[in-house]
């Protein structure tokens, strides 16, 4: 049976040159700073982008942002909010607050879904996408739905992360989704020259990566993108959308 919603969301996609989904195989590695981050300096550099906060159960993109989470206005259908540098922001977490959402199963992939549904992005140079973490019914939703979309997995140096991206990838390249390639978070090479202002130009980030990502990218054949070093103030940056893109962490 096909679904109606997916000809409703291939339309509500339609305005949108590329979208990228930020993906990672388990929570914690920084995919959601990364792909606020990556937003925000598109933004900056004049392109019409919307950033997409799909993490039901880890929604922080509106905190990175430091966005109002007001509920979206209505015009048949709901109207991104507005974040610094004029960034579309959507988030579920504008219809949850800071509420646990109890959902499971079918349930989750349903809210998804409706989210893609009822917003309205209008025209887009670039739809950044914060994808639920791990490797479930969202990510297959996801694939299922958004067919034009390329990802950039997310992975700490860790190889319990590492070990879990393969796993992602392996998922991935039998979907036949695109792959632009694996960025190493927290790396602990650290080099004050290669922080996130990188991020600006993500081909160019510092190479420098630990043996287990490395070695799962050689065995996956997908590019290795670079390595952000961990930074200890990070912390004080969050929230300041202005100096996150500055590279001053």
């Amino acid at each position: 049976m096909i679904d109606p919603r997916t000809a409703v969301i291939e339309k509500r996609l339609s305005g949108i040159k590329k979208i990228l989904v930020f993906a990672s195989g388990k929570g914690g590695v920084g995919k959601s700073l990364c792909s606020a981050v990556s937003a925000l300096i598109l933004a900056k550099k004049g392109f019409r982008t919307g950033l997409l906060d799909l993490d039901l159960q880890g929604a922080s993109a509106h905190i990175i942002l430091d966005t109002d989470l007001s509920f979206p206005e209505e015009a048949h259908g709901i109207l991104p909010l507005k974040a610094p540098f004029d960034l579309n922001f959507m988030s579920i977490a504008s219809f949850t607050g800071d509420e646990p959402v109890p959902l499971r199963g079918s349930d989750v992939s349903n809210a998804i879904i409706e989210l893609l549904t009822v917003t309205i992005w209008g025209e887009l140079d670039f739809l950044i996408v914060d994808m639920p973490p791990g490797i479930g019914d969202e990510a297959l939703d996801l694939v299922r739905f958004m067919r034009r979309s390329e990802s950039i997995i997310i992975s700490s140096p860790s190889c319990v992360s590492a070990g879990v991206v393969k796993r992602l990838l392996s998922l991935f390249l039998e979907l036949n989704m695109p792959i632009l390639g694996v960025v190493e978070n927290m790396s602990n090479n650290w080099n004050e020259s290669s922080i996130m202002s990188s991020m600006s130009s993500i081909s160019s980030m510092s190479s420098v990566s630990g043996n287990h990502v490395k070695k799962m990218c050689k065995e996956s054949a997908v590019p290795l993108l670079g390595s952000i070093p961990f930074s200890p103030a990070l912390e004080s940056e969050l929230g300041f959308p202005a100096r996150l893109i500055a590279g001053n962490f």
